[in-house]
C-alpha cells in the first residue's frame, strides 16, 4: 500500500487499525483447549508484515508532525533589509555562485591552491543546525548550550548529596555546617562533526533545484543521524556519551532494570519508570528502537489493559505507560540476555554543547 499518498490522519488511523490486528491476532493465539499456543508461520508472517507497516506508518507519521512544526518558517534567504541583512544575503549570493562556478570572490577561503574551499557564511550554517535541531527529537529534549566565545564549560556535578535534616527544639549549640554535601566538575567542548559532499557539474548545471538548498539538505540529514547516533549510542570519546553506553560519567549500570525473563513483559516497564524519581518523570520519555515496537505494542498490565497507546492526533504522541515515546534507529534491537532495549529519563538533563 501507498502510505505515502494518505494524509497525516488517514497515516494514524491506519496504524491504529493494524496495531488493532495484530493484538487480535495475538490474543486470538490459542488451542482449542483455550490455552495460548505459539504462532504458526502464517500466523507469523502476518504478524511480521502488519509490524512492519506499523513502523514504516509510525516513520511517516512522524514525518509529517515535523513538517507541521516547520510550518510558518520561510523557505528562502531574508530579503536585504538593514545592513546586517544585505551583507548576509550578499554573502548568501557569493556562497551559490561558488556552488556553481567555483568563484571564491570575497569569501573566507579554507586552504589553499586546489584544496582550497570557501567556507559557508554562518546564515547557512544555522540553517543547517536549526533543521537538524527540529528533526531529532531526541535532541529538542536535550539541555542545549551554545559555545560562541569559550572552547569548553564547566558544568557542576553533585558528588555527594547533603544530610536529611534533623528535628529539634532548637538550634543546637555549636552546630557546624553539612560537610557532605560535595561538587565536581566535567568539563563539556566541542568535538567536531564533519562531512563532504560532492556535487557533480552536470547536475550543477542541470539541476532546476537550488544547489545550495540541495547541499544543505543533503548535510542536514546526514549530519541529523550522526548526532542522533552520537546522542543514543555515542561512545564519549571524541564524540557525545550515548544514553544507552553504560559509563560512570553518565547513564551507570547501577540504573539498569533488567526483565525478569527472556522478553519485555509489561512489569519490566513499569520498574523502570517507577525507579526513576518521580521530580524527573514528568518531562519523561522513552526511547527504543522501532524493532521493539512489535514487542511493546502488545504488553498488558496486571488488568488485561495495554499499556502502549497510540497518539490519535497529529500533534499528539505515542505514550507507554503514560510518557512520551521517541523511536530512534540507532537505539539497540538485539534481544539477547544483558542487552539495552530501552531508556527512559528526563533528557534536559543531557547536557549538549554546539558551536555556533
Amino acid at each position: 500500500m501507498d502510505f505515502e499518498s494518505l494524509t497525516t490522519q488517514e497515516k494514524i488511523d491506519t496504524r491504529e487499525n493494524l496495531i488493532k490486528q495484530m493484538r487480535e491476532l495475538n490474543d486470538g493465539c490459542k488451542n482449542e483447549a483455550g490455552e495460548i499456543r505459539s504462532f504458526t508461520a502464517e500466523e507469523t508472517n502476518k504478524y511480521n508484515g502488519m509490524a512492519a507497516d506499523v513502523s514504516k506508518l509510525t516513520a511517516l507519521i512522524s514525518q509529517d508532525k515535523r513538517a507541521k512544526q516547520l510550518d510558518g518558517f520561510s523557505k528562502s534567504v531574508p530579503v536585504a533589509g538593514g545592513d546586517g541583512e544585505q551583507r548576509s544575503s550578499k554573502e548568501m549570493e557569493e556562497f551559490r555562485q561558488y556552488l556553481m562556478t567555483g568563484e571564491k570572490r570575497d569569501l573566507v577561503v579554507d586552504g589553499v591552491g586546489n584544496t582550497a574551499g570557501a567556507l559557508a557564511p554562518q546564515e547557512y550554517v544555522k540553517q543547517i543546525l536549526a533543521n537538524i535541531q527540529n528533526e531529532v527529537k531526541v535532541l529538542d529534549r536535550c539541555n542545549i548550550i551554545h559555545l560562541n566565545q569559550a572552547a569548553s564549560i564547566g558544568v557542576p556535578v553533585e558528588s555527594a548529596d547533603a544530610a536529611d535534616a534533623a528535628w529539634t527544639t532548637e538550634v543546637p549549640v555549636g552546630l557546624t555546617g553539612d560537610a557532605t554535601w560535595a561538587f565536581g566538575k566535567r568539563e563539556l567542548g566541542a568535538n567536531q562533526l564533519i562531512k563532504l559532499v560532492k556535487v557533480t557539474n552536470k547536475l550543477i548545471k542541470t539541476s532546476a533545484f537550488p544547489v545550495d538548498q540541495l547541499v544543505a539538505n543533503k548535510l542536514t540529514i546526514k549530519m541529523r543521524q550522526a548526532l542522533e547516533k552520537a546522542i543514543v549510542a555515542g561512545t564519549g570519546s571524541g564524540q557525545p556519551l550515548g544514553v544507552f553506553t553504560a559509563d560512570a560519567n553518565g547513564v551507570t549500570t547501577a540504573r539498569d532494570v533488567p526483565t525478569a525473563g527472556a522478553t519485555i513483559a509489561a512489569d519490566d516497564i513499569i520498574d523502570c519508570k517507577r525507579k526513576v524519581k518521580s521530580a524527573y518523570r514528568t518531562k519523561g520519555v522513552w526511547v527504543l528502537n522501532p524493532d521493539i515496537l512489535s514487542d511493546i505494542i502488545k504488553l498488558k498490565d496486571l488488568e488485561g489493559q495495554y499499556i502502549w497507546r497510540s497518539g490519535l492526533g497529529c500533534t499528539s504522541p505515542d505514550r507507554l505507560y503514560g510518557s512520551e515515546v521517541i523511536e530512534s534507529d540507532y537505539a539497540p534491537s538485539t534481544k539477547t540476555a544483558g542487552s539495552y532495549v530501552a531508556v527512559y529519563g528526563d533528557f534536559s538533563n543531557y547536557w549538549v554543547t554546539m558551536v555556533d
